[in-house]
């Protein structure tokens, strides 16, 4: 029997905002616990909410950028549950009038667009960081220690509807809103910091039914890799398990980096078990017209956008999506340097190969100051007007990422100029042919991967100052080949 995977995904935003949601309170990067507090991000009694209107205005921003319908009034509810760091024992969020609604994201799949439908995107607030002894898991941990900076920090939630298919769609998903929130800059978009989390709601069903699957929730995924492994696992397990006639119950479970498998934590909870109802503390969230529409027109390019016009100078759509998600700073670079040599094969490889590959062995994360656009273009042209070899180049670029010189002086102090005087060049071409007889003549009886080796001579006899495609040229020439 074919069954067909059904995957929804619940990811937390972590917004930029110098304060808290409903509170005064730093937002601060630190791993120094307990030192940005306050009664009401701490739920003592009698301490009353007050919300944060740039995260407000942030949540706006993702909402129209996902092309959602805006809720003109909405509210905030209290989702009631416990858990250690949650001090005031609710969460406040958003349950039936989220402040977007009826949305999709563009994606990249397989060098083809695509798309992702979003269902809701909703505010709440950030829990506390529970760190346990031990295993990491609360259920075998010996003590748990509790910071509460994090606590009241604004998140945004988008949900999917349950409309992705494969680990390999989702770990997309993840990525354009990723980039998409970090283009609208409303948060960092670190993983590994935590500023965006993500959960995957899973299910299998026959491939002729209408109806989904019981859905499993799977969290503790931290970064895409784990994402895309605990899918691809998750669907394993609940196929087999469909198969061999088990009962797939409705859970929430837990992703085990290490041994790679997901176990149970606890049956999955529905909105009836939060008790949902408006929070009486805060009022109504009414956003008019004109704080939309001013919103609206201000909205910075989007990733799709940055795509089209990366694609209209000349790359592909992989092409475009790999450079539209890298640091603005290469972006940036690649558009200038663009511009300059009408090159985008040569300046798109230059920039994502050499470039950075030589930073990395650097171990530098930017270029430094004196690097620029024009001393890119110029290693390009020269390559381009066969007056440097594409090793030399790499050569150039090495020297001029170490210290402030200009490509010229490199090029002149290392003797990377090639000789493309083709009276020099045929003199030397033909002392190879004479000294080679025998190779000549086995080039001659068919052998012509020999040619290779001839220019290579050449090359070798003028000091690699050679251009090797016109020594190649002169050589077929004088042979005769």
């Amino acid at each position: 029997m074919d069954l067909k995977p059904t995957i929804g995904i619940e990811t937390h935003i972590e917004l930029n905002t110098n304060t808290k949601m409903f509170c005064r309170c730093k937002v601060v990067d630190t791993e120094e616990p307990n030192i940005s507090l306050c009664p009401t991000c701490l739920g003592l009694p009698g301490a009353l909410p007050v919300p944060n209107g740039k995260a407000i205005e942030y949540i706006t921003l993702l909402s129209l950028a996902t092309g959602c319908k805006i809720t003109r009034k909405g509210m905030f509810h209290r989702k009631n549950y416990f858990y250690p760091d949650l001090p005031k024992n609710y969460q406040i969020s958003q349950f039936d009038l989220p402040v977007g609604e009826g949305g999709e994201l563009e994606i990249i799949l397989d060098g083809k667009k695509d798309s992702v439908e979003i269902e809701r995107v909703h505010m709440e607030e950030d829990t506390g960081k529970s760190t346990h002894s031990g295993t990491g898991r609360i259920d075998a941990a010996t003590s748990t220690a509790l910071d509460f900076n994090r606590s009241g920090i604004p998140l945004v939630e988008i949900v999917t509807k349950p409309v992705i298919q494969s680990a390999k769609e989702a770990v997309a998903y993840i990525e354009e809103l990723r980039q998409l929130s970090i283009d609208l800059n409303i948060s960092e978009g670190k993983l590994e910091k935590g500023n965006l989390r993500f959960d995957a709601n899973i299910s299998v069903a026959p491939s002729d039914s209408n109806e989904l699957g019981t859905k499993v929730e799977i969290k503790n995924m931290n970064s895409l890799r784990s994402l895309e492994r605990a899918i691809d696992y998750e669907i394993s397990r609940q196929t087999k398990a469909f198969l061999d006639g088990e009962e797939i119950i409705q859970e929430t479970r837990h992703w085990d980096e290490s041994k790679e498998l997901t176990s149970s934590m606890r049956s999955k909870e529905g909105s009836a078990d939060y008790r949902y109802f408006s929070d009486p503390d805060l009022p109504n969230m009414i956003l008019s017209e004109i704080f939309i529409e001013d919103i609206k027109n201000n909205l910075p390019k989007l990733p799709s956008q940055k795509r089209n016009d990366l694609i209209e100078t000349g790359l592909d759509l992989e092409q475009a999506n790999i450079l539209g998600k890298s640091d603005i700073w290469i972006v940036e670079l690649y558009s200038e340097v663009f511009s300059k040599t009408k090159e985008h094969s040569s300046t798109y490889n230059w920039i994502t190969g050499e470039l950075q590959g030589q930073m990395r062995k650097l171990d530098i994360n930017f270029p430094p100051e004196w690097f620029s656009a024009e001393l890119l273009s110029e290693i390009i042209e020269l390559i381009k007007e066969n007056k440097i070899s594409f090793t030399s180049g790499k050569t150039i670029l090495s020297e001029v990422l170490q210290k402030n010189i200009s490509v010229d002086e490199v090029a002149t102090n290392n003797d990377l100029y090639q000789e493309n005087n083709e009276e020099k060049i045929v003199e030397l071409v033909k002392k190879v042919i004479n000294d080679s007889e025998d190779i000549v003549q086995r080039i001659k009886e068919g052998e012509d991967k020999l040619v290779g080796f001839l220019v290579g001579q050449v090359i070798k006899n003028s000091g690699g100052s050679v251009n090797p495609g016109i020594a190649k040229e002169l050589l077929s020439k004088e042979l005769k080949l």
